[in-house]
């Protein structure tokens, strides 16, 4: 029982510490951070956000240390907290990587203001260990919960891509095959009536409908080879340079060039670098204007970058920030973001488009 009092007053102090000395924390916090390259201290935005977490991240802290139980009522709206955060960092970008960081320099903080200020004969011990896995463990719990929720948002935005995907054909059977299958069938009734009463103007018909089916199945034949390239079969370059042929129309001057080996990308990370560079793709041609699209990839055991660049209109980014804002360069951010990669954006009116990918690859 002494023993268990000893622990207990060791915990209660250190929790004191904790509550007094919290803008102390967040200082060596932010010092840590910056020493490491962490973008978040640097950014308004994030920077305020991170004050947020570390206050939460702290209070359960002390309430773990003070051996105070927390309602469940106040541990629910904690809990729908992390998961809005988690969400928002996903929208802005925030890769998980660095919230892990986030959680190491506040762990290191933490403990070693707590060590700095509690007397020396608090310091050393069991009770010093309890403190350390106090704070290891609050902060851990903390950050693999924002980390699920950041994961479980990018998935459900990627499920929205695909049925976004799934939509589009739909869209492109019904407004483009089956409006030239009718044109055809409406043609061929024409030159039945005309061939009766007035042949002259029945071989055009014909001809309307012996091209309007020919485009049709020419269409269905790229869609069905879309659906078929959902995921890679043949390599990127080969994949890829059917996707040019197929999506880019005749006078704009395309190229692909893939080097490295493609071994060092996993089956799950090869396609989605696919749908990546297909969804850059097809809104360069949709919206660039451009006369030249080049796609390059570049691979090597520790990470994959790929670029997109045309000559195009262009467009002015936002110069604080230079995030996407089209719903096609949105979608490639996530899909980035979801393999722990960053997209880098350069675009000016009248000078062409630049859409940089790069994924660290796994075991990098």
């Amino acid at each position: 029982m002494v023993e268990y009092d000893v622990l207990a007053s060791h915990l209660g102090a250190a929790a004191e510490v904790l509550e007094e000395r919290f803008d102390e924390v967040l200082e060596v916090c932010e010092e840590q951070l910056l020493a490491m390259g962490n973008t978040l201290v640097a950014e308004a935005e994030t920077h305020a956000q991170l004050r947020l977490q570390a206050h939460n991240v702290l209070r359960e802290v002390m309430k773990r240390l003070g051996a105070v139980e927390t309602p469940s009522s106040i541990q629910l709206r904690e809990n729908q907290l992390l998961e809005n955060l988690g969400a928002s960092n996903a929208r802005i970008d925030l890769q998980a990587r660095e919230s892990l960081q986030v959680g190491l320099a506040l762990s290191h903080a933490a403990l070693s203001v707590v060590v700095d200020y509690l007397p020396q004969s608090l310091t050393s011990g069991r009770g010093t260990a309890t403190i350390a896995s106090a704070i290891q463990t609050c902060v851990m719990e903390h950050v693999a919960r924002g980390v699920v929720a950041y994961t479980d948002f990018l998935l459900e935005k990627v499920h929205e891509a695909h049925v976004d995907e799934r939509r589009r054909i739909s869209r492109e059977l019904h407004d483009e095959v089956a409006h030239s299958i009718m044109v055809a069938f409406r043609s061929l009734e024409l030159y039945e009536l005309y061939r009766a009463t007035a042949p002259s103007k029945a071989p055009p018909k014909l001809e309307v409908a012996r091209r309007t089916v020919q485009e049709a199945l020419e269409r269905t034949r790229n869609l069905s080879k879309e659906l078929r390239n959902f995921s890679v079969t043949e390599g990127l370059e080969i994949d890829l340079s059917d996707l040019l042929c197929t999506s880019v129309s005749q006078g704009v001057r395309a190229s692909i060039s893939v080097e490295g080996d493609e071994l060092f990308l996993t089956p799950q990370v090869r396609g989605e670098l696919f749908l990546i560079l297909r969804e850059g793709i097809r809104n360069t041609v949709t919206h660039s204007r451009a006369s030249t699209i080049a796609i390059e990839v570049y691979i090597n055991q520790n990470w994959a970058r790929s670029t997109i660049e045309d000559n195009g209109r262009g467009f002015e980014t936002r110069k604080e920030t230079a995030q996407p804002s089209g719903a096609g360069l949105i979608s490639i951010r996530e899909r980035t973001s979801l393999l722990g990669g960053t997209l880098t954006l350069t675009s000016e009116a009248g000078k062409g488009t630049k859409i940089e990918i790069f994924v660290p690859l796994p075991g990098s």
